[in-house]
């Protein structure tokens, strides 16, 4: 329980915590949003999916290192 209760902790402190990272993951869902309901194109919600995971991947791996360097 621990264990679920500390991932999350880092979840949300990644949105809640760094408030740029959370305009640019605001940014990509919006522009996402925009060109998917404008443009009908197969795979396009399979890239907005996959660049906020990179999103998230850079920003949890960003963090990680600053917090290496405090300690």
């Amino acid at each position: 329980m621990k264990y679920i209760r500390a991932a999350a902790t880092e979840v949300v402190g990644l949105f809640v915590g760094d408030w740029l990272q959370t305009l640019v993951s605001v940014t990509i869902l919006a522009l996402g949003w925009l060109v998917l309901s404008r443009i009908r194109v197969d795979g396009l919600g399979f890239v907005v999916v996959v660049a906020l995971a990179v999103q998230l991947i850079y920003a949890t791996a960003l963090e990680a290192r600053v917090r290496a360097r405090r300690d």
